[in-house]
């Protein structure tokens, strides 16, 4: 499914297509004028605390619109107000995307022995799963969804396709490029990337040469209870 939605407050609703594994537009719940000034303040200082260069922060913040769209989705899927950086325990909050949630680890470096179609993030036998409650993955059961318009990449890349599957629904297969930056490397996707409460997906990329290390992430935010995003079981 990718198709323009039109909730209020959208800059460029035309803008907003995305991939999320089924054939209709996700329930949402329109942010109210509390929210909407949370979600707009807090996205600005969360890309400038993470963005150590003006070239970053303005790649976070053009994807606002989606963003926003996910908030809306969250609101509604998670049952909470949507309240930012600082979320209360029943309440949607915002943070990046973590290595926790995808990988269950604590860092996006991973080794490919062989070049090649490889998985990246999850696999057919073992997607990310975000109805899991294992606490390896912080226990996202009901607690989060993911959206993600970019991949970013801390070390120099090594993929130059991938492909996504969202569940139930396989994707086509996207050549991509990945653009240095001051603070690390950023490819577009041609279509962002929601996986909504409690689904599950996985990435595979073919990787460029034999035994190399990769640390390709998911470039953008978890919307997530507050309870998600909180404490030592998160660590």
């Amino acid at each position: 499914m990718s198709r323009p939605v039109r909730p209020a407050n959208l800059i460029r609703p035309e803008d907003v297509a995305f991939i999320a594994g089924q054939a209709t537009v996700p329930d949402f719940k329109e942010l109210d004028s509390t929210e909407l000034r949370i979600f707009d303040r807090d996205l600005v200082k969360t890309a400038g605390y993470y963005a150590m260069s003006r070239d970053l922060f303005s790649i976070l913040v053009e994807d606002r619109d989606f963003y926003l769209f996910a908030a809306q989705v969250a609101k509604h899927q998670l049952a909470g107000a949507f309240r930012g950086a600082v979320p209360g325990s029943g309440e949607v909050g915002i943070q990046f995307i973590r290595s926790k949630t995808i990988l269950g680890t604590t860092s996006w470096f991973r080794s490919y022995a062989s070049p090649g179609w490889n998985d990246i993030h999850g696999s057919a036998a073992a997607p990310v799963d975000l109805s899991t409650t294992s606490p390896v993955y912080g226990n996202p059961q009901n607690r989060v969804i993911l959206a993600f318009p970019k991949l970013g990449n801390l070390t120099t890349p090594k993929l130059n396709e991938v492909w996504f599957a969202v569940r139930p629904t396989n994707y086509p297969i996207w050549p991509i490029h990945f653009a240095r930056l001051t603070d690390t490397y950023v490819a577009n996707l041609p279509h962002s990337v929601l996986v909504v409460k409690n689904n599950q997906y996985y990435m595979r990329g073919n990787v460029e040469g034999a035994g190399v290390v990769d640390a390709t992430f998911p470039f953008g935010l978890t919307f997530a209870l507050g309870s998600y995003l909180t404490g030592p079981g998160q660590e």
